[in-house]
C-alpha cells in the first residue's frame, strides 16, 4: 500500500496536538477532571518529589466546612482527590468553620496545622500527624496549640521550624507540637491595618515574608533571618476578588504560587464561592519578585521552566 506522507504527517501532528490538549494547563484547577470549590491552598512538595495541595473545602455556609481533603498531581494539570484527611470530630475540640491549613514534612512525618474558627473562645490552631501526606491524620494534642488563624509553616536549612500567625512567629519544639519560643514580633517595615495569610519561604539566602493586605492584595517583604526584621519590597499580585490566600513552592526548579479566585453570581447560589488557581512565580536578578498576573493558561509540565 502506498503511503501518502503528507497525510501521514497531518495525522501525526493532529494526534500530538490531541495529546497536548488533554494535558493543557487551565485555570482554575480541576480535580478528577471537574471544577471544584476550594480556597487558601497550602502546597507541599514531598521529599520523594510529589506535589500535594491542601485547601479549605469551600462551602456557601461556613458551618458546613468541617474538614479538609488532600489533592495531588503528576502533571500540574490533573489533580487527584484523596478524600477527607482530617475532620473536626478527629480533633477533640473543634466544632465548625474549618479554614486555611498549612503542612510540613519533617523527620519522616507530616504535620498538618489546621484552624477552626468555632463560635466560642476555643478557636485556634491545632496539629495533626500522619505517616503519609494523604493521611490519615491523627490529632496530636486534643486542644489548640495556640490562638490565631491562618497558620504558616517554614523549616530553615538548620532544621529549625517556625509557625507564623499574622506578623508573629513561634519557634516550634523538636516534636513539632510544642512552642519553644514566641510569640516573636517580626519587625515589619510596614504593617497594614488589615492583613492575613502569612506565608514564608527562602530563596538564595533571602527570606520572603508574604501576606494578603486588606485580605486580597498580596505583598512581600525580605529579610536576613526567618524572624526578620522584614523590609517591604512590593506586590506579588494586585487585589483579586473578595479575598486571596496563597502558598509558594519550588517544584522541579520552578517557583509556583497557588491562590484562589472568587466566583460570584453562580446560578442557583447566593453570595460567592472560591476556586483554586496557580501561576509561575518569576524573580529578577536582585531577588525581587515580578508582578503575577492571573492567566487562563496557568501551569503544566509542558510549560515548566518557561
Amino acid at each position: 500500500m502506498k503511503i501518502n506522507h503528507r497525510s501521514f504527517l497531518s495525522i501525526l501532528v493532529g494526534s500530538l496536538a490531541l495529546l497536548v490538549s488533554n494535558a493543557q494547563a487551565e485555570n482554575p484547577l480541576k480535580v478528577d477532571g471537574r471544577s471544584f470549590y476550594g480556597a487558601d491552598p497550602s502546597a507541599l512538595v514531598t521529599s520523594d518529589g510529589r506535589l500535594f495541595m491542601f485547601p479549605t473545602t469551600d462551602k456557601l455556609s461556613w458551618d458546613e466546612q468541617t474538614g479538609w481533603n488532600a489533592y495531588s498531581t503528576e502533571d500540574l494539570v490533573n489533580w487527584k482527590d484523596h478524600g477527607v484527611i482530617f475532620h473536626f470530630e478527629n480533633s477533640g475540640w473543634a466544632t465548625s468553620k474549618a479554614w486555611a491549613p498549612d503542612i510540613t514534612e519533617k523527620n519522616g512525618k507530616f504535620y498538618f496545622y489546621y484552624y477552626f474558627r468555632n463560635n466560642g473562645p476555643d478557636k485556634g490552631v491545632g496539629v495533626a500527624i500522619a505517616d503519609n501526606p494523604e493521611g490519615p491524620y491523627e490529632e496530636a494534642l486534643g486542644k489548640p496549640l495556640l490562638r490565631g488563624h491562618d497558620p504558616g509553616l517554614f523549616t530553615d536549612d538548620d532544621g529549625s521550624s517556625w509557625l507564623y500567625v499574622q506578623d508573629k512567629a513561634y519557634k516550634l519544639g523538636e516534636d513539632m507540637i510544642s512552642v519553644k519560643r514566641g510569640p516573636i514580633n517580626l519587625g515589619l517595615e510596614y504593617r497594614p491595618e488589615k492583613f492575613e495569610a502569612a506565608y514564608v519561604f527562602k530563596r538564595k539566602g533571602i527570606y520572603y515574608f508574604t501576606i494578603a493586605r486588606a485580605w486580597n492584595n498580596l505583598l512581600y517583604y525580605t529579610g536576613k533571618s526567618p524572624i526578620g526584621p522584614f523590609r517591604l519590597r512590593g506586590e506579588i499580585m494586585k487585589p483579586y476578588g473578595g479575598n486571596n490566600h496563597h502558598s509558594i513552592v519550588n517544584y522541579k526548579g520552578q517557583w509556583i504560587i497557588f491562590h484562589h479566585e472568587w466566583v460570584k453570581g453562580k446560578p442557583g447560589h447566593e453570595g460567592h464561592l472560591r476556586r483554586i488557581r496557580a501561576e509561575y512565580l518569576h524573580f529578577n536578578d536582585d531577588g525581587t519578585i515580578q508582578l503575577v498576573k492571573p492567566t487562563d493558561e496557568g501551569i503544566s509540565l509542558a510549560t515548566l521552566g518557561k
